[in-house]
């Protein structure tokens, strides 16, 4: 049995809106996502294990020509892909993309990662695909569309990093 950590957030869509719940307390993760799920909800877990992230949610059939194509060729080199969702308001988007993907070490690490960039403003439709509303948003998925990460935060080349070892293909 899985057990969600101390403090993990939990997010499900209403038609319009998303709300987190914060669990306080550490418990059976089936239990918290069952109940949620009995409401008719569609729970995702964004602060629990990564092996936990990889059960609850998966792309399939998206709308967007562009994730199924970048679906497709991260199956093809049977590789993870990395999806950077951003736009050109964003500062922070646009640091991360100067200090963080432009250093050498990530590029290497990229290598071994299909990398799609989207801007949500010009791309709604990938952003809608996996709800994205708030940028920056990375996320890693397998090939048949397996969500195995999510970060919806700034992060350094160090955490990047950390993120892109922890799902590189072995």
């Amino acid at each position: 049995m899985r057990v969600l950590p101390s403090v993990a957030s939990v997010t499900f869509d209403i038609p319009t809106e998303t709300f987190a719940v914060e669990l306080r307390e550490a418990g059976p993760v089936d239990v918290v996502l069952s109940t949620i799920r009995g409401l008719g909800f569609d729970p995702v877990v964004i602060d629990a294990p990564v092996d936990g992230a990889a059960e609850l949610r998966r792309l399939e059939d998206p709308a967007s020509p562009v994730l199924r194509a970048a679906l497709r060729r991260a199956t093809s080199r049977d590789v993870p892909l990395v999806i950077d969702f951003g736009g050109a308001f964003c500062s922070s988007c646009r640091a991360f993309e100067r200090l963080v993907l432009g250093e050498a070490r990530v590029q290497e690490a990229l290598r071994a990662f299909e990398l799609l960039k989207v801007d949500i403003e010009k791309d709604p439709t990938s952003a809608g695909d996996l709800g994205v509303t708030a940028v920056p948003d990375i996320w890693v998925l397998a090939g048949d569309g397996l969500v195995l990460a999510r970060e919806n935060r700034t992060m350094d080349a160090a955490a990047f990093l950390a993120l892109l070892a922890q799902h590189a293909p072995r």
